[in-house]
């Protein structure tokens, strides 16, 4: 008899000993286990807009954790080797938990994200440290590709504070390159966008495979859905694919076509194009980012006329 894994969209049936596309989740007498729960491959602080996050709590710092495992199979992606399946067991892991994760990150008093590889995939340990990051006041971070499926948005909506979602492309994009469909992420999103958590989005953008006219689709949809802040970001070669870098160019251009939209704040991502936040309503300086260093300009998250900037802006 096959069992029914909820985690993501695809929710494999599994019949016993078998593997989600994931490869992690794996039938063990009935149930659907998560193999490597606990296994940290990645723990590092980071500076919150590494996430990419602009609008919550800039200039502080984030404990970033991940467990190995993805649902996708993104040939771009530039965190293959903790994330897709033929690496499985080759990145050194330890066990850390959400005990000794959430303890980490109240004795440096920072925020915790779930992040580098698929959280949805590991979410029984995702739920478990954010559980725990809530009882001690600990602000939560889900650096996701937004492939929910509708139990697990349940499950994790009352937990996470911030959410950095990637959308990659269209449909035809998502079938070309990932292995994967468009249709979850932007079903996720429009659920995200009705709540209270600060929403971003980031879309790493192909200069061949991108165009300004699927960057204005795309846009499109997300203000549309109310999406406040979008990345648009350089891709630089990695895993499977070898294209030429995406030129600085085309991303002022892609920037530029994104403006256009309805979508208040729109920045650039690897690289130094439009990376400060200015007043949606009169244009002020209000966030500056330098390379290492984030200067505030507000008062209790307000522009000096008096417009309340979307987020979390306590630092």
């Amino acid at each position: 008899m096959k069992t029914r894994c909820d985690f993501c969209y695809r929710e494999c049936s599994l019949g016993e000993g078998q593997r989600g596309v994931c490869h992690i989740r794996v039938n063990r007498g009935g149930t659907i286990v998560t193999e490597n729960y606990g296994e940290v491959v990645a723990l590092a602080l980071d500076p919150i807009e590494k996430k990419p996050l602009y609008h919550f709590r800039p200039g502080s710092y984030t404990l970033s954790a991940a467990l190995f495992g993805c649902n996708l199979s993104c040939s771009f992606c530039q965190n293959y080797s903790i994330s897709q399946k033929e690496f499985h067991q080759q990145r050194p892991n330890r066990y850390v938990s959400p005990e000794v994760f959430i303890q980490q990150a109240v004795e440096r008093n920072v925020s915790v994200s779930f992040t580098y590889s698929e959280p949805i995939v590991w979410q029984d340990y995702l739920l478990d440290c954010a559980r725990m990051a809530k009882d001690a006041a600990i602000p939560t971070i889900l650096v996701s590709n937004g492939t929910f499926s509708k139990a697990s948005l349940t499950r994790i909506l009352p937990f996470i504070d911030a959410y950095s979602i990637d959308l990659k492309g269209d449909e035809s994009f998502y079938r070309r390159y990932c292995n994967g469909s468009a249709k979850p992420v932007i079903a996720g999103l429009e659920a995200l966008a009705k709540t209270s958590a600060t929403v971003e989005v980031t879309t790493l953008l192909i200069e061949g495979e991108h165009t300004l006219s699927d960057v204005k689709e795309l846009g499109t949809i997300l203000s549309d859905l109310g999406i406040r802040v979008w990345h648009l970001s350089r891709y630089h070669p990695a895993y499977k694919l070898d294209l030429p870098p995406t030129g600085e160019s085309f991303l002022q251009e892609a920037l530029a076509a994104a403006k256009e939209l309805k979508i208040p704040h729109v920045y650039g991502g690897n690289s130094r194009q439009d990376q400060d936040t200015c007043c949606p309503e009169c244009n002020a300086l209000l966030i500056k980012r330098f390379p290492h260093q984030t200067k505030v300009f507000l008062k209790e998250g307000k522009c000096i006329c008096s417009h309340q900037l979307y987020g979390d802006m306590e630092s």
